[in-house]
């Protein structure tokens, strides 16, 4: 295995995590299989989430202040098979939502320790960011697939079984990652707060809180505002695969279009892509022009991402990488789409499809950033 190339090796491991992702939106039937309420199961929900913000950025400080990543990407793969396999005897509330809690706090490394080696790495020269990350993606997509066909076969209760098995796979994989060239960093209190002084970090936590957290409504709604237009859920599914389908050619094809835009230009591609994906959602079309806005994921989601990658990259201290994925995963990511789900399931509950109007002028207004990004990030890495 370590005669693998490096990009190989992180490949597999980012498979095997983005497998355990997709099986875990599965978790909520086998919840509701344990007897759990629609509102409990929100509250399980939200407090592994706001946990995995919490405790995310500790995991980055602890990876910096070793100067590797590897240790603690198998800690907390491991963790969190042990905490999946916890379910199984359990059923109640307290009890889940303690396992879901735990399993929350360890998840909350893996995929911006795994991003932050995956940049270093790249940056050394030893392997190639986008390509690497659009097997993510791709596994994604296949687990989702391969999940719901099995569960409907089976039955939820399987669902702990392949989330161990995934995070099982991810942890066993992990001693054959390699590492790159890091620096430990020198013990420093609140070193993470200390990257918000500089301008290009909090300009990229700000537009990704921006554009990312406008696909709140997407993730928790689109699927029901397009069952009510009468679409299938095979329809359904099929345009949600397109959007993943596009966001991986762009990961595995797009590095001449994405050097050319640079950090700024991403940017601003993705703050312009949010306004019109969602107020054309908003609108409620037919198929035929949901399935041409759906290309638009490519930008609304892999743009935005690989933007703020490329921010990190040049203007984050090397030593500081980890910590800043971390807290780039939790305040860019984590705490906006929790928060923006709730404005979100509030608006749907109002006005149904309306609600992406308000993600439409989310995302748009990182529009105001894209000047300050220009003039903060260095246009050539170094």
């Amino acid at each position: 295995m370590k005669a693998a190339s490096p990009g190989l090796r992180v490949a597999l491991f980012l498979g095997a995590y983005f497998a355990a992702n997709a099986i875990n939106a599965f978790m909520p039937l086998w919840f509701a299989d344990r007897g759990l309420s629609a509102g409990a199961i929100g509250q399980v929900l939200a407090a592994a989430s706001l946990l995995r913000v919490l405790a995310g950025p500790g995991w980055g400080t602890a990876a910096d202040r070793i100067g590797r990543r590897r240790p603690v990407l198998i800690a907390a793969a491991a963790s969190a098979a042990v905490m999946a396999l916890l379910y199984l005897p359990l059923s109640g509330f307290l009890p889940l939502l303690v396992v879901a809690a735990g399993q929350g706090i360890a998840a909350s490394a893996v995929n911006p320790l795994a991003d932050s080696l995956a940049l270093a790495l790249a940056r050394e020269g030893r392997m190639e960011y986008g390509p690497v990350r659009s097997v993510g993606s791709a596994t994604y997509m296949v687990a989702t697939a391969a999940a719901g066909w099995v569960l409907t076969a089976a039955g939820s209760w399987l669902v702990p079984w392949l989330l161990a098995l995934s995070y099982g796979s991810a942890a066993a994989l992990a001693p054959f990652l390699p590492e790159a060239a890091t620096p430990p960093a020198a013990p420093r209190a609140w070193a993470g707060l200390a990257l918000f002084r500089l301008p290009g970090f909090r300009l990229a936590v700000a537009a990704t809180a921006l554009i990312q957290g406008a696909h709140a409504a997407y993730y928790g709604f689109a699927a029901l505002l397009w069952r009510s237009q009468g679409f299938s859920d095979r329809t359904i599914g099929l345009l949600i695969a397109e959007g993943i389908v596009v966001e991986i050619l762009l990961f595995a094809r797009g590095r001449r279009l994405v050097a050319r835009l640079g950090p700024a230009g991403l940017t601003a591609c993705a703050a312009a892509a949010s306004v019109l994906r969602w107020t054309v959602i908003a609108t409620t079309p037919p198929l035929g022009v949901l399935a041409v806005v759906q290309v638009l994921h490519a930008a609304t989601f892999a743009m935005q991402h690989l933007s703020a990658m490329m921010v990190l990259t040049r203007v984050v201290p090397p030593e500081r990488a980890a910590t800043a994925q971390a807290l780039h995963a939790a305040l860019g990511y984590g705490a906006p789409t929790g928060l923006m789900m709730l404005l979100a399931g509030a608006l749907y509950a109002r006005g149904g499809g309306l609600a992406f109007l308000a993600m439409a002028v989310a995302g748009g207004a990182a529009l105001l950033l894209v000047r300050p990004l220009a003039r903060a990030v260095p246009t050539r890495p170094g």
